[in-house]
């Protein structure tokens, strides 16, 4: 598997052996030698520290629709990317409503084929949206081209040559 150096941002290949029983792993980078932790990919349970800088969190607002958006209170949200350039990466979901794209957007992701503004999450507790934005080459679930479907925990979406999961985990684990 490739993980990404949380320091220089090098890529490099290692074995899942490296996990051996443990569900996470120390590894110095080859590139700036500075040691990062990786987490495994088969885990059961999932708890994600944020690999980008953490921003203040806004907790409601309003959707495009006119719909009241809210962080649900006992739980968080992460978007893991799970296959693409930034494969490896957790953004945190700290704001009812994000953005995905290549440019202007609150997640930024390194894709020639994702639009500047790509899609959206909106968040209005429990239920999670994923809208396109109008974007060229769509976002996709299940290989189908979507406008804005529910999604839930571990449910897939790709934009580009990215793919992102939905990982919604209860506070304090």
């Amino acid at each position: 598997m490739e993980v990404r150096c949380h320091h220089c941002g090098q890529v490099q290949s290692v074995g899942e052996d490296i996990f051996g029983d443990r569900e996470e792993a120390s590894l110095p980078c080859s590139s700036c030698g500075k040691t990062f932790q990786i987490i495994s990919p088969k885990l059961a349970s999932f708890h994600a520290d944020a690999t980008r800088k953490a921003v203040p969190t806004i907790t409601s607002g309003i959707s495009m629709d006119g719909l009241s958006l809210n962080l649900p209170q006992d739980q968080e949200i992460y978007l893991r990317v799970i296959e693409g350039r930034e494969k490896g990466t957790v953004y945190p979901v700290t704001q009812p409503r994000i953005t995905i794209g290549r440019a202007n957007s609150d997640v930024i992701i390194h894709d020639r084929l994702s639009s500047r503004i790509h899609c959206s999450i909106e968040v209005m507790g429990p239920t999670v949206l994923l809208r396109d934005l109008d974007s060229t080459n769509g976002t996709l679930v299940n290989g189908q081209r979507i406008q804005t479907v529910t999604l839930s925990n571990g449910s897939i979406f790709r934009i580009g040559g990215h793919s992102f999961q939905l990982v919604v985990i209860p506070k304090g684990t």
